[in-house]
């Protein structure tokens, strides 16, 4: 079926002028370990573990692993040349390289792996908080908490930044100001009474306790429920954009927010 498939567009390609490359055209099935072929045209191409598409890299079992690991893996990389570098510097200047350097690793399409697990959602964690204590080095005690030295720069975490950028995306889709395809993710709660509590959007039906939760359909509804009336009610973007920089979202039930305790899970 597949090849089927795949012989249809390449005469769709045909027709058109076009031509498939063959060295840029690979072969992923998700959260499958078979190991299968595709035959496109004169090349055999087999199925791969991972691949990258527009700079992100997808894993099979859609976890983003991968993916995050090299932001790690680069962020940590600048953050050493930032160190060796960093007497030179002024706290202004080496706050402005490691906003440039670090913290935009993780700027670059957050909503596609923003679900990832807790270990490496730690290892972000410990990566800003690293570059928040060489900024910040002769300011600050050893014993300060992560969550302090965020407040000392007036920052959230990248998970919290992620949240935020969601609830504009949210925000976008609403008043339809995201492409088609977003738009088509979500659909319009129909309230048949005017309660304060009603819903805007609908939350999809989750057959079991987790699964499903952790995806963009599911967990940007519930992002938007935790926004104050005065945020959603915004008349254009860029008001949204500016009031949602002082938000936190306090009260996230996804993964990442809860609290694990052992023995018990998450709480």
């Amino acid at each position: 079926m597949l090849e089927l498939e795949t012989k249809e567009v390449l005469n769709w390609f045909r027709i058109n002028e076009m031509k498939a490359n063959d060295d840029k055209s690979h072969l992923f099935i998700a959260n499958s370990n078979e190991r299968t072929s595709l035959q496109l045209g004169c090349e055999s191409i087999y199925a791969r573990n991972s691949v990258k598409l527009l700079g992100i890299n997808i894993d099979k079992q859609l976890n983003f692993s991968e993916h995050v690991l090299y932001l790690c893996k680069k962020g940590n990389q600048k953050l050493h040349a930032l160190a060796r570098i960093s007497r030179y510097l002024s706290k202004d200047k080496l706050r402005i390289l490691m906003k440039t350097f670090i913290e935009s690793q993780f700027n670059y399409c957050p909503l596609v792996w923003m679900f990832h697990n807790r270990t490496l959602n730690n290892k972000i964690n410990r990566l800003h908080e690293r570059a928040l204590r060489l900024v910040y080095r002769d300011e600050i005690h050893e014993n300060m908490s992560f969550q302090e030295l965020l407040d000392k720069d007036g920052a959230v975490s990248i998970h919290d930044r992620n949240l935020r950028k969601l609830a504009i995306e949210m925000f976008k889709v609403k008043n339809d100001l995201s492409p088609l395809p977003m738009q088509d993710i979500f659909r319009e709660q129909i309230n048949s009474y005017d309660l304060r509590n009603n819903r805007f959007w609908q939350v999809p039906d989750m057959k079991t306790v987790a699964y499903g939760t952790e995806t963009i359909r599911y967990r940007g509804t519930k992002t938007w429920e935790l926004l104050p009336d005065d945020i959603k009610c915004c008349e254009t973007l860029e008001e949204f954009k500016s009031k949602i920089r002082k938000w936190k979202p306090n009260g996230c039930t996804c993964r990442l927010c809860l609290d694990y305790v052992y023995h018990y899970g998450f709480i």
